[in-house]
């Protein structure tokens, strides 16, 4: 049996809104069956809330800190990867895989190959982004890629095919896509419910139903040809929703993202749904788990390629990390995440959207230092806990594990508020002035 094609659907800015994710106003048949096809994994989380660091640990199973994308690769920001990091389109071409990139990946600046043999739609659209990338529609997208299904039959080596949608990046209409209204609006409890909340969660809803469909053609075209019997298809989001207490931020609204895994016919455990703590992180040595390749050591993700493979296959995991790191935001924040609690701690001065957001009151109040939250209890993340007493011995523990993981990870917030690439700019041009 030949090595599988795999198939590597993103999306930005989507969180868990599918409908198999329980969102019952969005319309999300596609993405839905595939869910039903594989398997959905229910406790998926980012490594961190905002796209270039996400993306970067998805795609090299190395933390943010670690591979060296701590923030966004756009101007002013200019953070990129580490010399020598591997990205999975390398780890996979230096296996024999085609590699080919769809549209869009914001893991590098659009100009740059990474490890890809092929690039399809980059930089050809109608849509300028911040970096000054053109990107495409989700529909042009689709169309472009099964094309190359229909092209690819005869060639002998497997394909990688990474598949950039950003559709719902705001502003959610740049692509045509139509507000969607007609199964309601569900506006999350810890945002203010009004007539613009309202009009920005139908303008979602409708970029959701946009991406679902041209997710679903390219699924169709995949079926309809031999190379769908033997394709490992994912489908994943960077981060959360552009909502207050979501993109952004640590709370759970920002790192809990969709994950839908389907495996050639002859593996799948079809239907399944998987409630393991999974991080983003993870992707890439499960993904090498699954193609029986060789996982490097320096990875720091762990496969749950168990899942797939073994009933009674214990969690790899009980516990997931996330950083946020922004200037202009003033925001430096870590976390850690169990099943039932999770800490952040935030190293800069800055405010966060209220929760419950108050009538008549301010609608942003001061960051604690350090957050506590019992998610069984309090699954919105509305209440603090770090100051009661009841529960000083999950704050000690959850303290001492996230400062365990920020030296294994040699994270520079240990060292000081993080100096930005501008900053080393700067420096570096003063320096030269004064030699």
């Amino acid at each position: 049996m030949p090595l599988p094609n795999v198939l590597f659907m993103t999306s930005h800015d989507t969180g868990d809104w599918l409908r198999c994710y329980g969102y019952k106003s969005v319309y999300t048949p596609n993405l839905d069956a595939l869910a039903s096809e594989g398997s959905r994994f229910a406790n998926n989380f980012c490594t961190s809330p905002v796209c270039t660091p996400s993306r970067g640990a998805m795609m090299t199973g190395r933390y943010p800190q670690t591979n060296g994308l701590m923030g966004l690769i756009q101007t002013p920001y200019r953070w990129r990867y580490r010399q020598g990091e591997r990205h999975l389109s390398h780890l996979l071409g230096e296996q024999g895989y085609h590699t080919v990139l769809f549209n869009h990946q914001h893991e590098a600046p659009h100009d740059s190959p990474l490890g890809f043999r092929e690039r399809r739609l980059v930089n050809s659209g109608s849509h300028e982004l911040l970096t000054g990338e053109q990107v495409s529609t989700a529909d042009e997208t689709a169309e472009e890629l099964i094309e190359f299904l229909r092209e690819y039959g005869s060639v002998g080596a497997p394909f990688y095919a990474q598949v950039g949608f950003f559709e719902t990046h705001t502003p959610y209409d740049w692509s045509g896509a139509q507000a969607d209204d007609s199964g309601g609006i569900e506006v999350p409890p810890y945002v203010v419910d009004d007539a613009k909340v309202r009009h920005k969660v139908a303008a979602l809803q409708g970029a959701i139903r946009s991406l679902d469909q041209a997710a679903g053609r390219i699924l169709h075209a995949l079926s309809e040809t031999e190379l769908g019997q033997n394709t490992i298809v994912i489908f994943t989001v960077d981060h959360g929703v552009e909502l207050p207490r979501c993109k952004w931020e640590l709370y759970d609204g920002g790192i809990r993202t969709a994950l839908l895994v389907r495996l050639p016919q002859d593996n799948i455990r079809t239907g399944k749904v998987c409630d393991w703590l999974i991080s983003n992180v993870d992707v890439v040595p499960t993904v090498l788990d699954l193609l029986n390749l060789r996982i490097p050591e320096d990875l720091e993700g762990q496969s749950f390629a168990g899942f797939f493979r073994n009933q009674q296959a214990a969690a790899p995991r009980d516990a997931i990390f996330s950083m946020m790191h922004s200037h202009d935001r003033f925001v430096e924040s870590r976390c850690i995440r169990t099943r039932q609690y999770k800490l952040i701690g935030n190293f800069s001065p800055s405010r966060v959207p209220a929760a419950p957001f108050p009538p008549g009151g301010p609608s942003r109040q001061e960051r604690p230092v350090l957050e506590l939250y019992d998610l069984c209890a309090d699954p919105f993340e509305l209440s603090n806990l770090v100051e009661d007493t009841r529960y000083l011995h999950v704050r000690e523990d959850l303290s001492k594990r996230l400062l365990s993981w920020l030296s294994e990870v040699k994270d520079p917030i240990l060292r000081g508020p993080v100096p930005t690439p501008y900053y080393r700019m700067a420096m570096a041009d003063l320096m030269t002035d004064n030699t």
